[in-house]
């Protein structure tokens, strides 16, 4: 709620498994993430944890069973994105 309007760019990568995302605040709101980039082995379902971020308003949503490290890099590119700048 604190984080002031604008497109902020995040990733996180532990080798295996990588994100880049690109995160929009308007009216202090998230309001859209995009997955520019997810290497994932077998973790693309992992992806649907964007929605659970923007309908929640909060980065600690569950992570979604079978995915848990892809899940677990997509969040911590998205506080990357919004916590860097």
């Amino acid at each position: 709620s604190n984080i002031p309007d604008g497109i902020y760019i995040g990733e996180y990568d532990v080798d295996f498994i990588y994100a880049k995302v690109k995160v929009t605040v308007q009216n202090r709101t998230i309001t859209g993430i995009e997955l520019l980039e997810h290497k994932n082995g077998r973790g693309k379902p992992a992806e649907t944890i964007i929605d659970r971020i923007i309908e929640k308003q909060r980065i600690n949503v569950d992570a979604v069973s079978g995915a848990t490290n892809s899940s677990i890099v997509i969040k911590k590119a998205v506080e990357n994105a919004i916590h860097v700048n």
